[in-house]
């Protein structure tokens, strides 16, 4: 079972947080960041809109992998038990300000928020989670070298349409239909933020044999005639 990534072990990266290994981290929009553990087994969820978070009440859930046991909790002090023990998070992201599917700039980084404009963070998990609304994380702000961090960017979870019903599968209940409830029940909680009304200038020495750049929001373009020993790497920190 180990390409089903049902894991015994303590779940990491080296181990794809147990999420499936045929789901390549490929297209962050999709896969395998749809994907998530309830007590169905590892399910994944197909969204009918483009918005692919818990802001999101139009999808279906297909059980990919059925697990038998998964409606326990797992004992952390014994990592060989059935059932499911605490969630984990796997990935955090700027949604594509294009809504493409995959997202247009690798690694989760985009050029397109404008100054002053909203934008959403993505935080993934590998099971369905509960987040308030007005639940928020904290956006370190550093110009492209990495350095002269400003104030930080705090943004705040959203909720999902009042008056929505979504689902939710808990132990040892089964099925819960969740209406108006004033947050989000997802797997990928989505975060919005303002971006920074002017961007955070720096100056960046291109003489040097490489370049660790900070593509993220509110950082400016740098062009340049020659690109030799120049190394992009998008993140947010």
């Amino acid at each position: 079972m180990a390409l089903w990534g049902i894991s015994t072990t303590t779940e990491t990266s080296d181990n794809n947080y147990a999420i499936p290994k045929f789901l390549q981290d490929t297209d962050r929009n999709n896969t395998p960041h749809n994907c998530f553990a309830d007590v169905r087994g590892w399910v994944y969820r197909r969204y009918g809109t483009t918005e692919q978070s818990g802001l999101s009440v139009d999808y279906c859930d297909d059980v990919i992998v059925p697990v038998a046991g998964l409606n326990t909790t797992g004992d952390t002090s014994d990592l060989g038990s059935t059932g499911l023990a605490t969630a984990t998070p796997v990935a955090v992201f700027f949604e594509d300000v294009n809504l493409a599917s995959p997202i247009s700039i690798g690694a989760g980084g985009t050029t397109g928020i404008t100054t002053g404009s909203t934008g959403f963070v993505h935080l993934v998990f590998n099971e369905l989670v509960y987040v308030s609304a007005g639940a928020t994380v904290r956006l370190r702000a550093l110009d492209a070298n990495n350095e002269n961090e400003t104030t930080a960017i705090v943004a705040t979870a959203g909720s999902f349409s009042n008056g929505s019903t979504v689902f939710n599968y808990i132990n040892n209940t089964g099925i819960v239909g969740n209406t108006s409830f004033n947050g989000q029940i997802t797997n990928r909680a989505a975060f919005a933020f303002t971006a920074p009304s002017t961007v955070l200038a720096a100056n960046v020495n291109f003489l040097i044999t490489t370049i660790n750049a900070t593509v993220a929001v509110g950082a400016t373009n740098i062009f340049v005639a020659n690109t030799t020993g120049v190394v992009a790497s998008p993140k947010i920190l």
